[in-house]
């Protein structure tokens, strides 16, 4: 299950835990949402079954944030061919 994700607060590892179940989960992060991009949320994100992270490289450019080393930056094509790869997208 694909997660569109386009702010960054905290509450929202929550729902995706809610709305993702035990289903492995895929993260775009887009906007404000690429501060999940960083070192610091990776071991909540393992703990939730996320196999995949693409963060927006612009706006990762934007905001100068670290990436973790699971985390992909992808340009705005690339973010294309993923939403239109995965039949289920839950925008958070």
């Amino acid at each position: 299950m694909l997660f569109f994700i386009n702010k960054s607060n905290p509450s929202l590892i929550k729902r995706l835990a809610l709305a993702g179940g035990d289903e492995d989960k895929i993260l775009l992060l887009v906007g404000d949402g690429v501060c999940f991009a960083a070192e610091y949320w990776q071991k909540q994100f393992e703990a939730l079954n996320v196999e995949e992270i693409y963060a927006e490289e612009e706006a990762i450019e934007a905001r100068n944030i670290a990436v973790s080393d699971t985390c992909e930056t992808v340009s705005y094509a690339r973010i294309a061919d993923i939403l239109f790869d995965n039949e289920q997208v839950v925008s958070l």
